[in-house]
């Protein structure tokens, strides 16, 4: 009778630390699950907030800047034309031949 209740004893001990162990995890996962909810909800208003668009200047202003850089640049308008295209093209991602 003494070895029964013993062992019911240790069991009720053991019962009470596997409640404990499961309370405490769930509160982790109740945590975790707030930290995915709000690294979610960041990730969404960072995507929002970046530009999707490149925005380039103008190639006559890429050619004055230019021209005021570097005076002897044999460099014309339909050069910086063809500049501001391949570089939208590569900040669209698509290939550039």
């Amino acid at each position: 009778m003494k070895v029964a209740n013993k062992q019911l004893t240790e069991w009720d001990a053991e019962l009470n630390q596997l409640h404990e162990r499961n309370g405490d995890l769930g509160l982790k996962v109740q945590m975790l699950e707030q930290e995915l909810k709000e690294a979610r909800r960041d990730r969404e208003a960072n995507k929002n907030s970046a530009p999707t668009v490149a925005e380039f200047p103008e190639p006559a202003d890429l050619l004055n800047q230019l021209k005021a850089r570097r005076k002897k640049s044999k460099a014309d308008l339909a050069d910086m034309d063809t500049v501001v295209e391949l570089l939208s093209q590569l900040w669209s991602g698509e290939t550039v031949p």
